[in-house]
């Protein structure tokens, strides 16, 4: 996880302070709220993450996650776990992230989420 972080710092895809951060995510997922993310799906979820900061800090814009798939999450009994987790894992970091991105982010916490109660 570390290596692919610094590896997307290093060709100038994520900025430093975002890839420190990230490895904060990292630790704060595993240590702090006990989901695994040493896995493809969690590699996939935190440069998703990544990412999605650098869009928003460049201000670039994807289009919104499908409606149906936010309401499942949204309405889901864990979204009351998962809303401070996505929280925390957004405080660190100096950018305002675009609402279209928070929905992907969601999804990806809400998958890892599930997997790790499963």
């Amino acid at each position: 996880m570390e290596e692919r972080l610094n590896l997307l710092c290093d060709a100038g895809i994520i900025d430093r302070d975002i890839c420190d951060g990230m490895l904060g995510v990292v630790d704060q997922l595993e240590n702090v709220w006990a989901i695994p993310v040493r896995n493809e799906q969690g590699e996939m979820a935190i440069t998703h993450m990544a990412n999605a900061l650098m869009r928003s800090r460049k201000g670039e814009e994807i289009g919104p996650l499908d409606d149906e798939l936010l309401e499942e999450i949204v309405t889901s009994q864990a979204y009351a776990e998962l809303l401070p987790i996505h929280q925390a894992m957004l405080a660190p970091f100096d950018v305002t992230l675009h609402p279209n991105e928070e929905g992907y982010l969601l999804a990806n916490l809400f998958s890892l989420w599930m997997v790790s109660k499963g």
